[in-house]
């Protein structure tokens, strides 16, 4: 019983004497050293988490705060660095590319690489004899060119390229949400009733876009690997870096419509190497084709505004035998020809040019990869066109 009062009493002292501590653990052990014996012989346990005045538990989250923080700082600048040295491309905006007299109303042309590569442009502006301006962005799409006909003040004549790889809903640009307002996609959304998977898959690149502001490789797998194979045979002076140059788009680093030539051909492709590209395709387009979503009500606005500024020329541009194989049905066909049978009917006067429809582009030998004309390619595409302008324009 004395033992027992002794105790209490001890612990009746401890907690007058104990100071206010906000944090809600005791460092009243420290503050009073005098009364540590007194605990122990009364029996009572001092508490060992405190050491120096802080809590354990406090410390062992700081520490792990600070892991992460490091860690987290470590991978951002990896990640930098590698966006750096694989020369990752960034969709962060449209580049402006022109060609031709700066004076006088200008050709605004809307298309992707396709178009771009189809095309010897300086002699589409000297024929024409006018400027040619072009906001381009890799991979892009009606989506992305309906942004860029805000910026085409002072034209008289609209070029458009479509066709079946650009027009695929499927096929995504990674830029998108760079480009176009949230508001319009949900917009485009709602008005083309797409289903949900394809709604959050087109959705979730607003948020992959912020997060890449962070982790600049996020979400581009296959841009990182086709990055890392241009890049570690260079710097093992390996033979296959030349192949892979060769094979490779490279666009104008000046403000220029001069696009070079593709040298290669599909038609050299060994079995394995087509095999490959197709299936990087299928996995891009999951394999579906559809031309009736948020693509289509893009070029359809396209075609209206532009009626409005002076004439449209959509050219209708082919791809690849071996793409037309593996992915165009009879029923991706026609759907696609609805398509264009609906962009009519929104701009009756737009003419036509169905590059698609030249026998002699119909071989892989005019192909530098599954959807871009190579330089043999080109100059059958550029002859024909400039054959149907001076028919249309020059001669009139």
């Amino acid at each position: 019983m004395k033992w027992l009062k002794a105790r209490k009493s001890l612990a009746t002292e401890m907690a007058e004497r104990r100071p206010p501590n906000p944090i809600g653990f005791s460092i009243f052990y420290k503050m009073q050293p005098s009364i540590q014996p007194k605990a122990l012989a009364a029996g009572l346990s001092i508490p060992r988490r405190v050491v120096r005045g802080l809590s354990l538990d406090v410390l062992a989250k700081a520490q792990f705060l600070f892991v992460v923080c490091l860690a987290l700082i470590i991978a951002i600048v990896f990640n930098y660095l590698a966006a750096f040295w694989i020369k990752l491309p960034r969709h962060t905006a449209m580049q402006l590319r022109r060609i031709g007299p700066n004076t006088g109303p200008q050709v605004f042309c809307a298309g992707s690489s396709l178009l771009q590569f189809a095309l010897s442009w300086p002699e589409v502006s000297e024929i024409l004899n006018q400027g040619i301006e072009n906001w381009g962005m890799a991979a892009s799409t009606p989506s992305e060119w309906e942004m860029s006909q805000n910026l085409a003040n002072n034209t008289n004549l609209m070029i458009i390229g479509v066709d079946v790889y650009d027009l695929n809903e499927y096929h995504l640009c990674e830029g998108r949400a760079n480009v176009v307002p949230l508001a319009q996609t949900i917009s485009d959304l709602w008005q083309s009733s797409t289903g949900w998977q394809f709604s959050k898959r087109l959705l979730s690149q607003y948020s992959l876009s912020y997060l890449q502001k962070i982790f600049p490789t996020a979400g581009q797998s296959e841009a990182v690997l086709v990055g890392l194979r241009r890049q570690l045979p260079q710097r093992l002076r390996s033979s296959s870096a030349a192949e892979e140059r060769a094979n490779s788009l490279v666009l104008p680093s000046e403000p220029v419509m001069n696009f070079g030539t593709i040298d290669a051909k599909v038609s050299d492709w060994t079995p394995s190497r087509t095999l490959w590209r197709l299936a990087q395709m299928r996995s891009e387009n999951q394999g579906k084709h559809a031309f009736n979503g948020v693509k289509n009500l893009a070029f359809q606005r396209m075609l209206l505004r532009a009626q409005k500024q002076g004439s449209v020329i959509v050219m209708v541009l082919p791809v690849s035998p071996t793409y037309a194989r593996e992915f165009l049905t009879q029923e991706v066909v026609h759907d696609f020809e609805s398509a264009l049978d609906k962009a009519k009917r929104v701009d009756p006067k737009a003419q036509f040019v169905r590059l698609d429809k030249l026998p002699v582009l119909n071989s892989d030998d005019n192909f530098g990869d599954l959807v871009h004309l190579n330089g043999a390619g080109k100059r059958i595409a550029t002859d024909a066109f400039l054959s149907w302008l001076r028919q249309r324009f020059v001669n009139r």
